[in-house]
């Protein structure tokens, strides 16, 4: 597919500035009572791609946490699941253009976790089929899931070609998000020593496949979310890990 030039440009200088990269990626929203000690949360964007990270305070937990090579990844919960809160996704699901899919989103997101160590050319954790003593145990949980809005990027889409590309800019309106919450605790006590949350929004594109598709964009970010935190666990200290961009000119 060829784009017009100017906006292909566009594009392509966009992704470059920082400042715009941040100002288009979605805000963190509130913690849920799934993450403990929310007052204690870190800002951590700059440095391991998710919004908030927490730590225990204590050495001990800390110490023991570390000493373990062995991870089970428990099902992931959708309890703490809030109500849809933007307009076009809620009119859609109301409607029935988009059905709610939160359980298979759920276990897609602990296939892509799963599948994260075991791909990984030297990953730091052995993956165990069930908690035991000298396990660790990764419990995540959904807070939001808010579909993209198909029928609304359609009508976009067709406003950028018959009015102006720069149209494109209203899919704020039309997109979806998904935040998850994920903690690291001893399997044993369930103390937790490791805590961290990130919401996620779809990419701008000029056209792209997944705009059509109600959770296309929440698939993509669920297998982004596992890779930067199987790279984040055998990082060293300091080591930055790099977000998801929040542009892209991949058509799907």
């Amino acid at each position: 597919m060829r784009y017009p030039h100017s906006i292909f440009a566009l594009l392509l200088v966009l992704p470059a500035c920082s400042s715009t990269n941040r100002m288009l990626k979605a805000q963190p929203v509130g913690l849920s009572p799934f993450f403990e000690q929310p007052w204690l949360a870190q800002d951590a964007r700059e440095q391991l791609g998710f919004q908030e990270i927490w730590t225990t305070p204590d050495p001990q937990l800390l110490a023991q946490g570390k000493s373990k090579r062995k991870l089970f990844i428990a099902p992931v919960t959708l309890h703490y699941l809030r109500p849809l809160n933007r307009a076009f996704s809620s009119g859609e699901v109301a409607w029935g253009g988009v059905q709610r899919r939160e359980v298979d989103v759920a276990v897609r997101l602990r296939e892509e976790f799963v599948a994260a160590f075991r791909h990984s050319p030297t990953p730091l954790y052995r993956l165990v089929n069930q908690p035991g003593k000298d396990t660790l145990t990764l419990q995540l949980a959904i807070t939001e899931l808010n579909p993209t809005s198909p029928k609304g990027n359609a009508m976009v889409t067709v406003l950028k070609f018959v009015v102006t590309p720069v149209i494109g800019l209203a899919a704020y309106f039309t997109k979806g998000n998904m935040a998850i919450e994920g903690k690291v605790v001893d399997s044993v006590s369930g103390r937790a020593f490791f805590q961290f949350a990130d919401n996620e929004s779809d990419k701008l594109t000029f056209i792209n496949l997944r705009d059509y598709q109600p959770y296309g964009h929440a698939m993509n970010t669920i297998r982004y979310w596992a890779l930067q935190f199987e790279q984040m666990t055998r990082s060293p200290r300091g080591w930055k890990v790099k977000d998801s961009g929040s542009i892209t000119l991949r058509p799907n």
